[in-house]
């Protein structure tokens, strides 16, 4: 699958939580560290009671006060503060451009408020092209509405909890788990890796360079009489945006229906055989073409390919500027005899 959307889960996946403890010790002492863990576990089971729905910044201040009751309001909320700025994991930035080059769009689906996740993203200078919230839906992972913010087709969703990269796929997401040491998720993800930097080589590797072998040509495509056309290039099996490619053989002696393509362009590239073109309103034109030749057929031009050789199988390779399969099959009684058209380019002509 060319994916089209790499989607981040924020805290845990980009952003370090554990990074917070050394910013805690201030106010919380050598105990940092054990009251971030209690922190950050408060505030998930208060997001998974399934209570009337509050926003994260006040889901984040409540758990604070749950496990640390006896500081000042004035401590908790500096503390609060600091999701605000926390550190991003080492391989982060990278990975993100990684995968803007790629041509790939980056988002975040988070639970925090749209103000929490684009502070932290611009405090942690990270670069995304969407930012999805929980609180557009007023629910929180692993509630299907949330994981609902992103189209399922080619969309990757990636989290480095195990709950959350579950939670993904029961909703029909393609999921990558980054395998921090955390628990792992219920189901089996589409994708396991170790790190961000490691996400972003396996989406280059399947964004790459697809090549797609003669034996897997794919018969079903639009057929005109006279000839079989098979698909090898298309955007559903290798990606392809633009372009279409594909093969087409006509058998001895044989010809096929008059047609056009619509708006499309086509270039045939003869491999074997020799090609002869008919065009025209009435057919009334044609042009001979053998192995090595290519042939361009513009836009909406009837045209009728025939196999010149009575032996001979004519194969040809096709090269379409669109991906929509169209094909017009027209009923045309040809002018006969067709004239025959000698084309020499511009650059050429004497």
């Amino acid at each position: 699958m060319r994916l089209e959307l790499v989607a981040f889960d924020l805290y845990g996946t980009l952003l370090d939580v554990s990074g917070l403890a050394k910013r805690l010790e201030p106010y919380a002492g050598p105990q940092a560290a054990d009251l971030l863990s209690s922190w950050r576990k408060a505030q998930l089971e208060r997001t998974w009671r399934g209570k009337a729905y509050e926003p994260f910044d006040v889901v984040t201040a409540r758990a604070l006060e749950e496990v640390a009751p006896r500081l000042d309001a004035q401590t908790r909320q500096r503390m609060c503060e600091t999701w605000l700025s926390l550190p991003a994991f080492p391989d982060a930035r990278a990975a993100l451009e990684s995968l803007r080059k790629a041509r790939v769009r980056r988002a975040v689906l988070s639970n925090g408020t749209p103000t929490m996740i684009r502070a932290a993203l611009v405090a942690a200078d990270l670069d995304v092209d969407d930012v999805f919230s929980a609180d557009d839906v007023r629910a929180y992972k692993p509630d299907p509405s949330v994981y609902a913010l992103l189209g399922r087709e080619r969309t990757l969703f990636v989290s480095a909890n195990g709950w959350d990269a579950e939670g993904a796929k029961r909703s029909g997401l393609t999921v990558a788990w980054i395998d921090r040491g955390t628990p792992p998720p219920g189901l089996a993800p589409d994708l396991r890796v170790h790190s961000l930097a490691d996400l972003a080589a396996a989406v280059w590797r399947d964004q790459g360079v697809r090549v797609v072998k003669g034996t897997e040509l794919d018969p079903n495509t639009a057929q005109t009489p006279g000839m079989t056309r098979a698909a090898a290039i298309t955007h559903a099996r290798a990606g392809a945006e633009k372009i279409w490619a594909g093969t087409v053989i006509i058998h001895a002696n044989a010809k096929t229906g008059a047609h056009h393509h619509g708006p499309i362009e086509s270039v045939l590239y003869v491999v074997r055989g020799r090609a002869r073109m008919r065009w025209g309103e009435k057919l009334e034109y044609t042009a001979e073409a053998g192995p090595g030749d290519f042939i361009y057929v513009p836009p909406y031009v009837p045209h009728q390919e025939i196999n010149a050789s009575r032996e001979q199988p004519l194969e040809c390779v096709v090269i379409r500027s669109g991906q929509e399969p169209v094909v017009v099959n027209l009923d045309i009684a040809p002018a006969e005899p067709p004239e025959e058209v000698k084309w020499i380019d511009p650059i050429h002509r004497s």
